[in-house]
């Protein structure tokens, strides 16, 4: 066995996911430990014996590698094993020079998720063609009128970070691209913190402003302070989230001139309104929120400085979806469920589908994931919604996806790396899970990361 082939039996070895190698007669050559717990079945009495032994015997059913050799493609079925264990498996022929099936590479996941202690579980949520329905982590926010729904380490780490935060009253700055949930993190904070028993929680969108009215919307003004005004004055959101915590989202866009005065708020707790020489006191919460990189507007002069300090004395990083594709099942659970609820809708997302969206990139992150089941609900006339059913440009770039041996393997490998990274926390300690050297894992990051740069 060569050196490379030793090392991707030893990340197959750790993997969660179950693998089996046939040859061109769907013969077993090789099964990985997982498959056992997976599958409920003792694998090591069929090493040596084909799938076709395994489906004449009744120990398994509609195998994806026997199509995969009849087609001489990719196959993706649902699987059910004797033991009562349901498989989404993926088969993928691997060809020789010649171009005659050398071997076939079966992927096995358990089509369960595992429970996790604040759940939610429906048996309408996805296809009863054999799939168990998903379970998630839900925290309620405001009486369940905000909801955020997860089930990766990542956004457990957000969420025990804003119940941390909750219990002071600094400044946060909560960095994340446009819809991964910069609110939700920004209301859960508020909902547990003192501020909710003596004040409101007040949301700014800084963009939606127009700039020759963002002074007086903020600090508000003294009756008569320019043409126009209100004879009795008015009072700005700042004042009105007295007591509570003022929530700025898109802070970047708050013009240069606005961003002193609201220095002066975080910094003496006290602004002057428009027209006036009397400064108001405040006791007020900042939260602000960004998908921009104000360090970099900073250097540009775009942000001042010494507010960009002041706010950022706990920054919480949101990651985006493609970073927490665990996510991606919970919340196309989530949102199938409370879009059907919403128009009496009661639809059937395939695993095929889910398992598909998996894979995909989203830009827009969760707020793109959500209108895209909105869209397949309304739109899509039969109950049950399958992969003919995804509209451009998610047909396209999830199921033209990466098909060769080689691109699937690099796929693998490259989410066991991350995995291992983000639950060990240490490189070292990474490599030793995953049964290789600190060098080789850093040349195979390197080289994954590379090939999708």
């Amino acid at each position: 066995m060569t050196g490379r082939m030793s090392e991707l039996i030893t990340l197959w070895t750790h993997s969660s996911d179950a693998f089996l190698i046939l040859d061109n007669k769907a013969g077993i050559l090789y099964a990985n430990p997982v498959l056992e717990q997976v599958s409920g079945l003792d694998m090591k009495m069929h090493i040596g014996r084909s799938i076709g032994d395994l489906l004449g015997e009744g120990l398994i059913s509609n195998p994806a590698s026997l199509k995969a050799i009849h087609h001489r493609k990719t196959v993706t079925s649902e699987v059910k094993t004797a033991a009562g264990k349901k498989l989404l498996s993926t088969a993928t022929p691997v060809m020789d020079t010649a171009g005659n099936i050398h071997r076939i590479v079966c992927n096995l996941r358990s089509m369960s998720i595992i429970p996790s202690s604040k759940d939610i579980r429906d048996n309408d949520i996805f296809s009863k063609e054999g799939h168990t329905p998903y379970s998630f982590k839900v925290e309620d926010i405001d009486n369940s009128k905000y909801t955020l729904v997860f089930n990766s380490k990542k956004m457990s780490t957000v969420v025990e970070m804003a119940y941390q935060l909750s219990s002071v009253d600094s400044t946060v700055l909560i960095l994340g691209e446009t819809g991964v949930g910069k609110e939700l993190v920004a209301r859960l904070i508020h909902n547990h913190s003192v501020q909710a028993k003596t004040g409101e929680f007040i949301k700014i969108n800084c963009a939606a402003i127009p700039e020759n009215l963002v002074e007086s919307e903020l600090f508000g003004y003294e009756p008569g302070a320019f043409t126009g005004a209100l004879k009795s004055g008015k009072t700005g959101y700042i004042e009105v989230a007295n007591g509570g915590t003022l929530f700025l989202d898109e802070i970047a866009e708050l013009p240069l001139g606005i961003q002193a005065k609201l220095l002066g708020v975080l910094q003496d707790k006290e602004f002057f309104k428009v027209g006036s020489a009397k400064p108001t006191p405040v006791d007020v919460r900042i939260i602000a929120a960004t998908n921009q990189d104000l360090e970099k507007m900073v250097e540009n002069k775009e942000f001042r400085k010494d507010l960009f300090y002041r706010l950022n004395v706990v920054p919480v990083n949101v990651p985006p979806l493609r970073e927490r594709r665990l996510d991606i099942p919970a919340l196309i659970a989530y949102y199938n469920k409370l879009i059907g609820e919403k128009f009496g809708i009661n639809k059937e997302i395939s695993s095929e589908v889910v398992d598909y969206l998996y894979w995909y990139n989203w830009p827009g992150n969760v707020r793109e994931l959500e209108s895209l089941l909105e869209r397949l609900l309304i739109t899509i006339p039969q109950r049950s919604i399958n992969l003919s059913c995804l509209p451009e440009p998610y047909s396209s770039s999830v199921i033209d996806g990466p098909k060769s041996l080689k691109d699937n393997i690099e796929k693998f490998e490259l989410e066991l790396i991350k995995e291992a990274l983000e639950k060990y926390g240490s490189n070292t300690e990474a490599a030793r899970n995953l049964g290789i050297s600190v060098s080789s894992l850093f040349r195979k990051m390197k080289k994954l990361e590379g090939s999708r740069s």
